[in-house]
């Protein structure tokens, strides 16, 4: 098991890889965050990332012990364009709003991050919404650089 029991961390607080059992807590975080998408639908996308393990990976922050209440993850990804080098993107980073502001989500960039430099990638590149300032201002104390602005466009097919 991986752990992370940094000063900023409680002493009472993991970081380990997500398991299926972990799903419900995944929901309700990424419900927090503003996806409320229904438990089903967060498992489904669960396996479909779990099969791919080589090129993604989800940690998460519990609590310990029964290390079974979970209070932030961090999903990673290999992001492998044709018009850039590979490189690993933050796929989502969620921190339960009762543990925000006690390092627990700098601890999931720190293993994350660990991850992505045991793959063989730099850099990492993170995407958060225009309206997230307390988020902008979280990633630049933890060392990242604006590189872009843009907007992002959706159309159903079929």
């Amino acid at each position: 098991m991986i752990s992370d029991h940094s000063p900023d961390l409680s002493p009472y607080s993991t970081i380990r890889r997500a398991r299926r059992k972990d799903v419900p807590g995944l929901t309700s975080l990424a419900f927090q965050l503003g996806y409320p998408d229904p438990i089903q639908t967060i498992e489904m996308r669960f396996l479909r990332i779990h099969r791919d393990r080589r090129d993604h990976c989800i940690y998460l922050a519990v609590q310990s012990p029964p290390q079974t209440s979970v209070i932030g993850f961090i999903h990673v990804f290999i992001d492998k364009l044709l018009t850039a080098g590979p490189r690993v993107e933050v796929g989502g980073l969620v921190v339960d709003e009762e543990y925000r502001g006690r390092g627990v989500g700098a601890a999931l960039l720190r293993r994350a991050e660990t991850w992505a430099h045991k793959q063989g990638f730099s850099p990492i590149i993170v995407r958060t919404n225009v309206v997230r300032n307390q988020a902008h201002n979280f990633y630049e104390k933890c060392g990242y650089r604006l590189l872009t602005q843009s907007k992002v466009y959706t159309k159903e097919v079929g």
